[in-house]
């Protein structure tokens, strides 16, 4: 798809000798055949070997993936953290105080952090926070300040999407007879929210953690950016402004293989939870 796309690997801001542009592309065999440079692409991932940077030569595409990993996979760890502590508390405080005012402050925020997209909140706090009132540092990772910023930015629209989700399952699993018969026993409402209600809406929330995740990854491009970070995000867009093919192939090969493996990991774990869904041997 990229080599469709106007525009090569050698097509620099300067004019090349022809000659050298000739020799470069013959030296990455940009113009070799499909079927040429899948084998030899293929050859070198078997063993181990991702290639070299065509933008960077002097660096090798698993270099710069290890230097640029620690910062992505920090960012969407905290975020994801952020979202599913979050949406547990704010789902529980709206179903104990159902047809109250907070429940209704809480709908409406939902319904604002759903309707506008990172691209929005992302300048917003920066604006606000980073500019207007002087709180919080706007760019890089160097301390933990640094990462409030692009936490908010990547969770609060996924937050208000796990939001309604839990608070629905929750509503619907509140109107069972489970339910009225723990009650009529004298058990508490935040007993039976945490021991009875909780345990039964955890399907379709842990159904809805693989996606979210991989929203999380797509997501932090757009914030990296925003925010300066030094991560593979960054490092992907400008992989692609820079139609550095190596890179692209093993950033899309690592981004993939993240999301298999968790989309494996939380099929497992909702076999674990769910024994509905477990094979009869």
């Amino acid at each position: 798809m990229l080599k469709a796309l106007p525009g090569g690997p050698f097509d620099e801001d300067f004019a090349l000798n022809p000659l050298v542009k000739e020799k470069l592309m013959q030296h990455w065999k940009v113009e070799a055949s499909g079927g040429a440079q899948f084998i030899s692409y293929i050859s070198g991932l078997v063993k181990g070997d991702l290639g070299v940077s065509m933008a960077r030569p002097d660096r090798t595409v698993v270099e710069i993936i290890s230097q640029g990993v620690q910062n992505t996979l920090f960012l969407n760890c905290f975020a994801l953290l952020f979202i599913l502590v979050g949406a547990f508390l704010i789902s529980l405080l709206a179903i104990r105080f159902q047809g109250k005012v907070l429940e209704q402050v809480i709908d409406q925020g939902v319904i604002a952090f759903l309707s506008l997209p990172s691209l929005f909140w992302g300048p917003l706090l920066i604006y606000l926070f980073g500019f207007y009132f002087n709180l919080l540092p706007v760019a890089f990772l160097t301390t933990p300040q640094h990462y409030i910023l692009p936490i908010l930015t990547l969770s609060l629209r996924p937050l208000a999407s796990l939001v309604r989700l839990l608070k629905n399952s929750l509503t619907d699993n509140f109107g069972h007879d489970y339910v009225r018969t723990a009650r009529a026993k004298g058990v508490g409402t935040w007993q039976i929210l945490f021991f009875h209600v909780l345990k039964n809406s955890m399907i379709p929330f842990l159904s809805y953690v693989g996606p979210l995740i991989v929203g999380l990854l797509s997501g932090s491009f757009l914030v990296e950016l925003l925010f300066a970070v030094p991560g593979l995000g960054s490092e992907f867009v400008s992989a692609l402004n820079d139609r550095d093919y190596t890179l692209i192939m093993g950033l899309t090969l690592f981004y993939g293989t993240l999301l298999i493996l968790v989309n494996i990991f939380v099929d497992v774990l909702l076999k674990f939870v769910d024994p509905r869904l477990r094979e009869e041997v």
